[in-house]
């Protein structure tokens, strides 16, 4: 397939380009999320050399409504601009573009249309691994935090919880003069000099 984008462009797409994998890392986010965003902000991949890339006026929304989401948690907010991309003349089911308006919170729905590569199967999983990476830090750190929360505000805490918080914090009594009494017959049963 020859690319898409038109010549005068080329240039300029192929100095500021920045590839899907990229602005993953970037963004530290898997592909479902970036797609998602993609799809908010009404932008389309440019095919270079079978690669999907954004040119720099796109990465400059993503960049926008990135630290929207980082501000305020979600993605709806953020001001949608026009379009962006190729426009589509005819699409096959291998190509790349991202066209509808979405939230994060839908799910994408997957039906291959044809046989996957071994490499988009690797990317695939590595995509679905650092998902779980993700949902396991957050389940972690949002254990923490809650946890944090309760060390500062015990009085929140269940009464039998409480109860063994006190019950953990008391100590017995111990009379000084039996306690060196016991140490002296230990160590004389041990052969220590006192």
């Amino acid at each position: 397939m020859a690319d898409t984008q038109p010549d005068n462009l080329q240039s300029d797409v192929e100095n500021s380009k920045i590839s899907i994998l990229e602005l993953q890392k970037k963004y530290e986010i898997g592909r479902d999320p970036l797609y998602a965003r993609m799809r908010y902000l009404q932008i389309k991949t440019w095919k270079l050399s079978g690669k999907a890339y954004l040119y720099a006026d796109q990465v400059a929304h993503m960049d926008g409504l990135h630290e929207h989401i980082k501000a305020t948690g979600r993605i709806e907010g953020y001001p949608v601009p026009e379009a962006s991309g190729p426009v589509e003349e005819e699409q096959t089911s291998s190509s790349l573009t991202v066209t509808e308006t979405s939230s994060l919170s839908t799910t994408p729905s997957y039906a291959p249309q044809q046989k996957r590569s071994q490499s988009s199967q690797v990317d695939d999983t590595a995509a679905i691994v650092q998902s779980a990476q993700n949902k396991a830090a957050g389940t972690l750190i949002a254990e923490n935090i809650l946890a944090r929360h309760f060390i500062e505000n015990p009085d929140l805490l269940p009464d039998n919880l409480k109860e063994k918080i006190k019950e953990s914090g008391e100590m017995p009594s111990i009379d000084p003069f039996a306690y060196a009494n016991s140490l002296i017959n230990l160590a004389n049963v041990s052969g220590v000099a006192v």
